[in-house]
């Protein structure tokens, strides 16, 4: 796995901007530290940084060519099940050159095309260019667990410039600290509601997030387009089933055991509650020495360094521990907000940051229980007593009633939370686990923009009401859908790959949601608890308290530090950040001095989310910050004297047959490679006619789109029905950029 960057020239016979993948590469060099690559052709650069993990020979090297060197490909993650998949290729006869996922993967495309993703279990972010067809084709998996960003861009004042399609493993790679020039006032707004931005939006167009799920196709001369291959769907049973338990412990012990396959260390978190001691102890059944890394803070309520000891001495695991004061967390706030590249404004972020720091010292990955909340039903938020359900039932006139009564009551007063729940439909008081900002309280803070955070959740209420599902699992989908991707992900993925640490979520693994989504409403929220069918499962393997034990989730005091000492640092940087432009800062200050008057109507998230973004607008738009002279991020010289494509030196070695890139460029392809003359509008390999000439734009008249059934098995919306459990995109998911 690692980082990946691409450049695709849009227009005929323009070129891709071999510099800008170069320069990406460097910007995400700290996601792949053991190797880099680069490939080049007249009409596509790729670049990679490796982080060897399955594989570390020199035989895993990316960009990877398949054997008959039709297809090029850069592949983040890991297909967990290679070794089967490995297998089926064997029986077709198919000689493997290496024992890399990446090969198995790239074979495996060589054989069934675009269908492929619908074999795959893993995580992954992937792009692989097809030489002959000259063809660009980009996945996604389906929990959203591995990154993609793209952007659709003029092009740039080389000669011969045109349209370009520009991707990358992460957002700065495309726009990166002094960059950024403007910003979507839209999902600025969302972020305020979310304390995230919802993918496909970024903060900064015109850059894209593909979202979990998607696959993104695209050619020189053509259109680019984003098919929906895969959603998530929770088919609750009507009553609890006996074997439940039985089940959920089958397919966890399962996923542990491919999500240990791994040719260097593995570790795992580790905290006080079931979902991380329910991995360590099913990881330990086969790693008895396994390393354990947990993190926390010295005041009292907010670290769970105890009670993971405890687990851990119970499970026979190794345990280090590790305490963050205030002043490192103060002090690693400007990176881990670079690293995040939009603002995110989860607190949690910040110690699993430490704790990858601490576990890369002694392994290369690491399991982690993100995902056991949202398919298990691990939420608080979940329960819904009797009273608030029955609130659907009730007359327009009641649920005004109760509403104004509610209102009437001052903020914290017992009661008036149920009833606002009561009053208010589900689809208008749930968009995840975070609501930070109402829409007429983010009205007050942003100048512009009019997106709301209903947009992004009516989708999913839709298809919750089509599918019939009670409330719980309707906002376990929300979740699925948002929370999860948007929020838990992105600092898993951020912070452990800001050390080249390898995170894996067991959790979230095909098999397992087969199991999680015909749990009973009661299986999940039953006899005062969360998870409550999960823990039935594991409860045999754990330490009773750690069966038993509320979740915390790397709780961090920010309430009590921003009432103290850290309010001064929260004012400066809301006051000094030049964001007057987006945000009314005379608001913003004032929810900062109404929270340090103890105004019970606000919130320490709510002055967190303003401090994230201004620090975020800092790094950002005004370039207050230089990832460079920090040491954040690599520069010229420094990944070991490598130079990319396009900045001086060698534009890389292809493989035998690549063709130099065109436009002058000092590479060469490797033996047998014939010259490109400058017009040239490709060439696709010995035996290949050049590319013909087609609309030099992407999208307008005259482009040339998928055809009907062209997408070899990744049904186009309402041609077909997708496997089981994989619902075809409905109506108007395709999308064209």
């Amino acid at each position: 796995m690692g980082g990946i960057t691409g450049c695709l020239a849009l227009a005929d016979g323009a070129g891709p901007d071999l510099e800008w993948v170069g320069r990406a590469a460097m910007r995400i060099a700290h996601r792949g530290p053991d190797d880099e690559g680069f490939f080049a052709d007249p009409d596509l650069a790729l670049g990679f940084r490796r982080l060897s993990v399955i594989d570390p020979s020199p035989a895993g090297h990316q960009p990877m060519h398949s054997a008959d060197g039709r297809y090029v490909m850069v592949f983040d993650g890991e297909i967990y099940n290679y070794l089967e998949l490995a297998q089926r290729l064997a029986a077709r006869g198919v000689q493997l050159r290496s024992g890399s996922s990446s090969e198995v993967l790239l074979e495996m495309y060589a054989w069934l095309g675009k269908d492929v993703v619908r074999q795959l279990r893993g995580m992954y972010a992937f792009a692989i260019w097809d030489r002959r067809a000259r063809e660009l084709f980009c996945a996604r998996d389906p929990f959203g667990i591995k990154p993609f960003f793209y952007a659709l861009t003029p092009g740039g004042h080389r000669p011969r410039s045109g349209p370009q399609l520009r991707f990358a493993s992460e957002r700065k790679a495309l726009a990166g600290p002094g960059e950024v020039t403007a910003i979507d006032p839209d999902a600025l707004r969302r972020y305020l509601s979310f304390q995230y931005v919802p993918a496909p939006a970024t903060l900064v167009p015109p850059a894209r997030s593909l979202p979990p799920g998607h696959v993104l196709i695209a050619r020189p001369g053509g259109r680019v387009d984003v098919f929906r291959y895969w959603r998530p769907e929770l088919r609750p049973a009507r009553s609890p089933s006996s074997s439940s338990p039985e089940k959920i412990l089958a397919a966890m012990r399962d996923s542990v055991a491919v999500h240990l396959r791994s040719d260097v260390p593995v570790g795992a978190f580790l905290s006080g509650g079931v979902d991380s001691a329910t991995l360590c102890a099913l990881a330990a059944e086969s790693c008895p020495g396994l390393l354990t890394v947990t993190v926390g803070f010295e005041r009292e309520g907010y670290s769970e360094i105890d009670d993971a000891m405890a687990t851990a001495t119970a499970l026979g695991v190794k345990s280090v521990p590790y305490v963050i004061s205030p002043e490192e967390f103060i002090g690693s706030l400007p990176r881990i907000v670079w690293h995040l590249d939009d603002p995110m404004a989860d607190a949690a972020a910040v110690p699993l940051w430490f704790a990858a720091r601490e576990a890369r010292k002694h392994v290369k990955v690491v399991l982690s229980g993100e995902g056991a909340d949202e398919l298990f039903g691990g939420y608080g938020v979940y329960y819904q007593p009797g009273v608030v359900r029955a609130g659907k039932a009730l007359p327009g006139w009641g649920r005004s009633t109760i509403s104004r009564v509610a209102s009437e009551l001052p903020t914290g007063a017992k009661g008036k939370g149920l009833l606002n729940r009561t009053s208010t439909p589900l689809n208008r008081r749930y968009i995840g686990n975070a609501y930070v900002y109402r829409a007429d309280q983010a009205r007050l803070l942003v100048r512009h923009g009019n997106g709301s955070e209903f947009d992004v959740t009516d989708p999913v209420y839709r298809q919750a009401a089509e599918a019939g599902l009670d409330d719980v699992a309707t906002m376990q989908l929300i979740d699925i859908n948002t929370w999860l991707p948007g929020d838990i992900l992105v600092k898993a993925d951020r912070m452990a790959m800001a050390h080249g640490l390898e995170l894996r979520t067991p959790f979230l693994d095909r098999e397992v949601l087969a199991v999680a989504a015909r749990l009973a409403r009661v299986e999940k929220t039953a006899a005062g608890t969360t998870k409550f069918a999960l823990r039935e499962a594991v409860g045999a393997l754990l330490p009773q308290a750690a069966a038993e034990r509320a979740k915390l989730g790397f709780p961090v005091p920010l309430g009590p530090w921003l009432r103290g000492g850290m309010y001064g640092f929260a004012e400066h940087v809301v006051r000094t950040a030049q964001t007057g432009q987006w945000l009314n800062q005379g608001a913003a200050l004032d929810i900062l001095r109404r929270f340090r008057a103890e105004d019970p109507e606000v919130t320490w998230r709510q002055v967190w989310l303003l401090v994230i973004f201004s620090l975020w607008h800092q790094i950002y738009v005004e370039g207050v910050y230089d990832p460079i002279a920090l040491g954040w991020s690599a520069g010229p010289g420094g990944l070991g004297g490598v130079v990319p494509p396009g900045t001086g030196g060698s534009a890389g070695y292809g493989g035998p047959g690549d063709p130099p890139a065109s436009g002058g460029s000092a590479g060469h392809g490797g033996p047998g490679s014939p010259p490109v003359s400058g017009g040239s509008a490709g060439y696709g390999g010995p035996g290949s006619p050049p590319v013909s000439g087609g609309s030099a734009g992407h999208g307008g008249p005259g482009s040339p789109s998928v055809s009907r059934g062209g997408l070899g098995g990744i049904v186009p919306p309402g041609q077909a029905e997708a496997p089981p459990g994989q619902a075809a995109a409905p109506p108007g998911e395709r999308s064209s950029q």
